[in-house]
């Protein structure tokens, strides 16, 4: 079997990272997109679209074409409408949601054209229950709308042999979750029935590792929650 050439943006970080490790042990050639530079990583602002045809024009150019693309770039917010000015709420969506549709947008022709590919968006549990102000408005809007662009890319593109899907965490043990302070952590995990919270990234990185294999061949437009029963839609 050839050798995949897989793109996971956000690839510096916790989830990031783990998701490149599960590819790469599975034989995949994985590139890493991130603005911050470290092994495998093309460094790149994914909201920003000259960079991103620069990134993926060098992929192409380098290794071949990309079939396997999972979007994990993401920012978060805090507060609510009043206290997230324009220009947060705009650099949330930019990275969130428009960096998945610039990348997608790279790929996608080149899946279409090989017969076959695999894409997977992070969302979040706040795109399911519409957010808080533990995580802002635009992080919540942007984390929705990514759920419906996996459902549009899905439906547009199951005639090419392409799946499209989404997972949606809920809190996970990552330097963005250690960072938030005590008190607010313990609001958080008592919204959680699971005594596993927060989750492990390696585990959630499996969950995205099975959504690029053979087996979930017949599983596209589908949002996984993955949360330890934060919310159960």
């Amino acid at each position: 079997m050839n050798k995949r050439i897989a793109v996971v943006s956000g690839a510096a970080g916790a989830i990031g990272s783990a998701i490149c490790d599960r590819l790469a042990f599975d034989g995949d050639l994985v590139v890493g997109l991130d603005l911050v530079a470290g092994r495998d990583i093309t460094v790149c602002d994914v909201s920003d679209e000259g960079q991103v045809e620069r990134a993926f024009l060098d992929i192409t150019q380098t290794h071949g074409t990309p079939t396997v693309l999972i979007n994990a770039a993401g920012i978060t917010g805090a507060g609510g409408i009043e206290e997230e000015d324009l220009a947060t709420w705009s650099r949330i969506l930019e990275v969130n949601l428009t960096s998945a549709y610039l990348c997608t947008r790279q790929v996608i022709g080149g899946m279409r054209d090989i017969g076959e590919g695999k894409i997977v968006n992070i969302s979040s549990v706040n795109g399911r229950f519409g957010g808080s102000p533990l995580s802002g408005p635009s992080y919540a809007a942007s984390k929705g709308g990514l759920i419906t662009l996996t459902r549009f890319l899905a439906l547009e593109h199951a005639k090419d042999n392409i799946q499209v899907n989404c997972v949606a965490p809920g809190p996970h043990d990552t330097p963005m979750w250690r960072a938030l302070d005590e008190e607010r952590r313990e609001a958080i995990l008592e919204t959680v029935p699971s005594e596993q919270a927060p989750g492990d990234p390696n585990s959630l990185a499996g969950l995205i590792q099975f959504l690029c294999g053979p087996d979930a061949a017949y599983i596209t437009g589908a949002t996984i929650d993955i949360n330890g029963g934060q919310w159960m839609g």
